[in-house]
């Protein structure tokens, strides 16, 4: 995702014990915690079919 043009900020409140989970997956899986919210992001709208077939693939969200 570090190649998209980036222009809008949301920012989000979380719990102490979330923002340490989230910073723990993070750490591990070497990304920052902004990527992680902007794919979780993406997943939901997969999900709900907000997106194509082929970007639903790619985020591992089965097509329905």
């Amino acid at each position: 995702m570090k190649d998209v043009n980036l222009e809008k900020i949301v920012s989000v409140r979380v719990t102490e014990q979330l923002h340490l989970l989230i910073g723990n997956i993070c750490k591990n899986r070497g990304e920052d915690i902004s990527d992680f919210v902007r794919r979780a992001v993406l997943k939901e709208l997969a999900e709900l079919s907000f997106l194509p077939s082929e970007q639903k693939k790619a985020l591992g969200v089965a097509a329905k």
